[in-house]
């Protein structure tokens, strides 16, 4: 908590008082009304940014004409360099000092970026689209940002906000007011909303290229089309969201019991060793995708009959391919709808999609899972999560989210991969 005051809340509060006394900029209503440049800060994980594409495409469509820049971290970069909506990208770069805490590496490369991309820079309106605590830093860059209109969520939206980020309405010319929970994609279009605009179109966005989706057709090229493909993602930010590798064996065991499946897991490059683990316990060998590049990874999801996996970045791309999606939650079913493992708040957005719970906290978890390892997901079985797979790929996909979004085609970047081989961890893998 200490350093979350002194290396978020105290810097924010600093820039605000600097901003608004001694390098006050002047408002122009005609600006706000159609503004021509935006910059939308979305320094938080890959979830977040994946939800935060409905965003992007309806600024575009109430702002014809602006010129929309992100900011977001270099890993996540490829989300993003194909989407029409983007006119530019602004990686942050992490300061790398090993010796500093990583809170203060955190504000070294805030302030790093604004001193050598922001500072010169204008722009007709900032937003900072983050709703829950920002411990990202992204408000006090959005107010360090020589900008005519600032947009953000309101530090009254839950309690654990107004006691971190006391003050940072300050930060903002356009408050989005608190409201009822919501799901985080409809959270992120609030700011549309506050700007006066109207929402057309809710769905998530990742475009492929010929490039990624060559990718995909060279992995599978021996693929026994019979078998069901099983995309399985394993992966979790905190190791109380992964559900325990036995139960994912026993799972796909199950599964081919009913219908014949081909395994591909999916997990980061430092999760090559479980995925390996996994590999060993299961009777059919798996596609193994560790540390390939994001789109690629979207590009085998979109090949897929379903995603199995943990509450994750990986889910959400799952989701934006539309693949039908089952997701292992720790939070329990009668918890805190607005806690920020909530499937209320993050659950998958697509077509066809199930969310599988424990009815309720062990121990002392009550309102939510409060362990920092695996402890309420293990009261999710393989049956629970057996039903929710089989239900789902009886269930005809909804009409209204199927319809495709036009796709940029670019020009292929030759990234080729080969029947059993992984490729190297790069900027915009997982």
């Amino acid at each position: 908590m200490a350093l979350l005051f002194f290396l978020v809340r105290v810097p924010t509060l600093l820039a605000i008082f600097w901003r608004k006394h001694l390098a006050r900029t002047a408002r122009r209503a005609e600006v706000r009304a159609n503004p021509k440049s935006i910059i939308v800060f979305r320094l938080d994980e890959l979830g977040d940014l994946v939800l935060s594409t409905p965003l992007f495409r309806e600024l575009k469509r109430n702002f014809p004409g602006s010129r929309c820049t992100v900011v977001v971290k270099l890993g996540y970069l490829a989300i993003l360099t194909t989407n029409h909506n983007v006119d530019e990208i602004l990686p942050l770069h992490q300061v790398d000092v090993k010796w500093l805490p990583a809170r203060a590496r955190r504000l070294a490369s805030a302030l790093s970026f604004y001193w050598t991309r922001l500072r010169h820079r204008h722009f007709d309106m900032a937003i900072s689209p983050r709703w829950d605590v920002d411990e990202s830093l992204a408000t006090m860059l959005c107010v360090l940002t020589n900008a005519g209109t600032r947009v953000g969520h309101s530090e009254h939206v839950s309690r654990e906000k107004q006691r971190i980020n006391r003050g940072f309405d300050g930060a903002f010319d356009v408050v989005a007011p608190p409201g009822p929970v919501r799901h985080e994609v409809d959270r992120n279009l609030e700011i549309v909303e506050a700007l006066g605009g109207s929402v057309e179109d809710r769905r998530l966005e990742i475009c492929l290229t010929d490039s990624d989706r060559k990718f995909a057709s060279e992995l599978l090229t021996h693929h026994d089309g019979s078998r069901m493909l099983v995309a399985i993602g394993i992966g979790g930010r905190v190791a109380s969201r992964r559900w325990p590798l036995q139960s994912y064996a026993e799972l796909i065991a199950r599964l081919n019991q009913q219908r014949m499946v081909q395994p591909v897991i999916v997990c980061a490059d430092e999760e090559a060793a479980e995925a390996s683990e996994l590999s060993a316990m299961l009777a059919v060998p798996p596609y193994i995708l560790s540390g390939v590049p994001l789109r690629c990874v979207c590009a085998v999801l979109e090949r897929c009959d379903v995603f199995l996996g943990n509450d994750s970045g990986t889910a959400h791309l799952a989701a934006a391919m539309d693949c039908a999606t089952v997701v292992v939650s720790r939070h329990p079913l009668n918890g805190d709808p607005g806690h920020a493992n909530s499937p209320a708040r993050f659950g998958p957005r697509c077509s066809r999609y199930r969310v599988v719970q424990p009815l309720s906290g062990t121990g002392d978890c009550r309102s939510a899972c409060c362990s920092n390892e695996p402890h309420c997901i293990q009261l999710v079985t393989v049956e629970m999560v057996v039903k929710a797979a089989l239900d789902l790929l009886h269930e005809k996909p909804c009409r209204a989210m199927t319809n495709e979004l036009p796709r940029q085609s670019l020009a292929p970047a030759g990234i080729l991969l080969s029947d059993g081989v992984t490729v190297p961890k790069a900027a915009g893998a997982l």
